[in-house]
């Protein structure tokens, strides 16, 4: 049967769900450490942000898999729209355990009210006006990401030079991919747009678990 599902599928689709796939291993195996590190060392606070932290990577990458092994062209339409719609609880997941744990009070917590709002904002305009304003889309992704230069200082107050280098690495990478993500007359651009995906999440993740949950 899976021999069967690769027959129908491009050698771009192949190279996309092997990427995102290696990504959802990652993730899974990701959720657990930093939930466990945030049992044996944190709060509930700690253990909430992990989760939800955690959670949406594993979403992500598992959104991007299936919809990306799947051959049939009308699932494939609805699965594309979730795999976009996930784009924005990982962007918000990434900013949950910094502005909860590590800034909180009034600030913190005010600016992950306002990036949670932001996402479902997003999520809610993807499903209305799905397949039109790709490229207000893309900026709307940027845009969110990015807002966190807002609290670069207080970041850097309480986690260091170190910490920040690899939060805003993590950032760079994601935007780089985009470029590749509309780059389209490059042979296996999107797979490489999944890459610098990849390499954020990695960076993040490093953020999150040796300088977030210490």
């Amino acid at each position: 049967m899976i021999a069967k599902q690769l027959e129908k599928m491009t050698v771009e689709e192949v190279a996309n769900s092997l990427t995102h796939g290696f990504g959802l291993i990652l993730s899974v195996a990701g959720f657990l450490f930093l939930v466990s590190l945030a049992i044996v060392k944190g709060d509930g606070w700690h253990i909430a942000a992990s989760v939800v932290y955690g959670a949406s990577l594993v979403i992500l990458y598992a959104a991007s898999t299936i919809y990306h092994a799947t051959t049939s062209p009308e699932l494939k339409h609805r699965l594309q729209l979730i795999d976009h719609c996930c784009i924005y609880l990982l962007i918000a997941g990434s900013y949950t355990p910094f502005l909860m744990i590590v800034l909180g009070g009034s600030f913190g917590m005010g600016m992950l009210a306002f990036v949670w709002a932001f996402a479902l904002f997003g999520i809610s305009m993807k499903v209305m006006f799905w397949g039109r304003f790709n490229l207000v889309g893309v900026a709307s992704y940027l845009i969110m990401g990015w807002i966190g230069v807002l609290a670069i200082q207080p970041l850097y107050s309480a986690l260091g030079l170190e910490a920040l280098v690899l939060v805003v690495a993590g950032g760079v990478s994601y935007s780089l991919g985009v470029i590749f993500f509309g780059w389209k007359s490059i042979k296996h651009h999107h797979a490489i747009f999944h890459v610098f995906v990849l390499a954020g999440s990695i960076l993040h993740f490093a953020a999150i678990s040796m300088y977030v949950l210490r």
